[in-house]
């Protein structure tokens, strides 16, 4: 039989039907015989960079090479911006990822996508207000675009606006009803609204779809514990531990200088520790203590572990009557190497005992707390007057990111707070007006490595709730040349007897790693919101956005090195 020619368009018709098929070998062959013929194919370009980036493994460079191929044929083909800027978002690079979406949305307008794919970055960069203008376009241009009700969701969620981030994941799961991660979604939305019934069912059908998703265990516990069913929630605690097992990072620079064992307690309440050691020199192990009563006893745990050289207690949170912090000290006195934030240190750092600790140090100012129980509210009410002449800030205990955290001003207040938190211990301080004389709020962070502080970020926000992720940091240039300024020198920002009292606050805290939020009062002092172990550092803000952070940051991760190094010089290694 006389072989018949193939025409470029039945190869490109060919070449589809197999990659549609999911043939991607078979349609790359195809593709790249179309291209020997016609260099300057543009859907042969898209296509064959496309299944690059889907083949088992990818080759993204391949991909990167074929986009650009398609733009100096077509400079303004919105496929190949939005496919090219896939690949900077996939490495993280999101501003450079958002600039080739808005090149793929102003060629297409009604590309969804690409206005979805916008939003992803903006929300990465903290740009929240944008992401969720970009994720409104992409509903407009395509209200059957699934993805975009959960990534507007999440940033709704960000944003604290519980009802819309509710509806969103809603929305997203009438599509995708079998998505377990949009389900645990929707139940933490629920828990911070305080919605627990909705919050448990939501948290269970995640778990019926995956019983092996350890986050869903530990939020059903934190639901379950904020309820008052505190042997439920122990339970939950538990296999989340039993799933979660030992968990080993090894080194990725050679043979470790030391492994760090790191103890965790279930739930909140622990060290962010996922950037705190450096992992070009340390190998980590990390294990979660079990409820008491539930799970393995320590010597059993300490039985299952591989050699260590140090212990590091990311347990950071509770008082004396905590039963983590006394499983942690327990664990750590059975083993026969250095320990560093020991665990009998953390009590004297709650919120309520932080204001002793700190007492009499000259131009810092801790405001007095007060942990009462329900009852003893309604004596509360009485110190508020109507007026709110004397404001309180109320917060549920074990709470953070400023969940449920208020400010009360009069009786009324506090009767709706109330009736809308259902825990039964709360935190209570005087509120001070802390905003700055241009009428903004700033909020410092130190890290403090062996008592030394490191200034870390700043936020700030016309409101007096302030936290980094709620601040506008990615979109105001001038707000990120004043955080520099303080990453780079903080005794410019801190002078002269206000840094002294940072330094000695360190030193107080008596953690090996610990940190500090503060703001400087109009009267000249530093003003202490928290002073802890729980303090997180991390390096995932964009170096595009912010290469400051990049410069100063590490440092730190440096001194944990210098710290973990320090104690083990001079003593052999005696492996657990």
């Amino acid at each position: 039989m006389e072989n018949r020619v193939v025409s470029e368009a039945e190869a490109m018709q060919a070449a589809f039907a197999h990659y549609q098929a999911g043939r991607l070998a078979e349609a790359g062959v195809l593709f790249d015989r179309v291209l020997e013929a016609n260099p300057a194919r543009v859907g042969a370009l898209l296509m064959r960079g496309l299944i690059h980036t889907e083949a088992d493994p990818p080759d993204p460079a391949a991909a990167e090479a074929l986009f650009h191929r398609c733009l100096a044929v077509s400079p303004g083909n919105f496929l190949a911006l939005n496919h090219l800027g896939q690949l900077h978002q996939g490495r993280d690079e999101n501003l450079t990822a958002v600039g080739l979406f808005e090149r793929s949305v102003a060629g297409n307008p009604a590309f969804a996508p690409a206005w979805n794919n916008l939003g992803v970055s903006l929300h990465r960069l903290g740009r929240r207000g944008a992401a969720l203008d970009a994720f409104d376009r992409a509903l407009a241009a395509d209200a059957n675009l699934v993805m975009v009700h959960g990534n507007r969701g999440h940033v709704l969620a960000d944003l604290g606006r519980w009802d819309e981030s509710i509806a969103a994941f809603r929305q997203a799961l009438a599509g995708q009803p079998e998505a377990a991660e949009l389900w645990r979604s929707l139940a933490t939305a629920c828990h911070r609204k305080g919605a627990e019934a909705e919050a448990e069912e939501a948290c269970r059908q995640a778990l019926a779809l995956d019983p092996g998703d350890i986050e869903s265990h530990v939020e059903l516990a934190s639901i379950l514990e904020r309820a008052g069913r505190v042997d439920e929630a122990r339970a939950s605690f538990a296999e989340a531990a039993r799933l979660t097992g030992v968990v080993v990072a090894p080194c990725t620079g050679g043979p470790p200088q030391a492994r760090v064992l790191i103890v965790y307690a279930q739930g909140g309440g622990n060290v962010p520790t996922k950037y705190l050691f450096d992992r070009q020199r340390f190998e980590t192990i990390s294990v979660h203590l079990p409820p008491p009563g539930h799970g393995a006893g320590l010597d059993e745990v300490l039985a299952g572990l591989p050699p260590y050289d140090i212990v590091f207690s990311a347990v950071g949170e509770g008082g004396g009557d905590d039963p983590f912090v006394r499983q942690a000290a327990e664990l750590v006195a059975k083993v026969k190497v250095p320990v560093l934030n020991r665990p009998d240190l953390i009590p004297a750092t709650t919120r309520d005992r932080l204001p002793a600790m700190l007492a009499g140090i000259p131009r810092l100012v801790v405001p007095a707390v007060r942990r009462l129980v329900r009852g003893d509210l309604e004596r509360l009410a009485a110190d508020l007057p109507p007026g709110g002449d004397r404001p309180v800030l109320i917060r549920p205990v074990g709470s953070h990111g400023g969940h449920d955290l208020a400010r009360l001003d009069g009786a009324a207040d506090l009767a709706r707070y109330l009736e809308a938190t259902p825990q039964p211990e709360f935190y209570v301080s005087e509120f001070f007006d802390y905003r700055s004389r241009d009428g903004r709020y700033r909020k410092y962070r130190f890290l403090f490595v062996e008592g030394v502080p490191y200034s870390y970020h700043l936020a700030i926000h016309d409101h007096w709730l302030i936290h980094y992720f709620r601040a506008d940091m990615a979109h105001e240039a001038w707000m990120k040349r004043e955080e520099e300024a303080f990453l780079a020198n903080y005794p410019a920002v801190f002078s002269g007897p206000l840094a002294a009292a940072v330094q000695a606050a360190g030193r107080r805290l008596g953690l090996d790693y610990g940190g500090m939020d503060c703001a400087l009062t109009t009267d000249g002092r530093v003003l202490v919101f928290e002073a802890n172990a729980c303090m997180l550092l991390h390096l995932q803000d964009s170096p595009e956005e912010f290469p400051y952070k990049h410069r100063y940051v590490p440092r730190i991760v440096d001194a944990v090195s210098t710290m973990v190094l320090g104690r083990l010089a001079g003593r052999g290694v005696a492996r657990g």
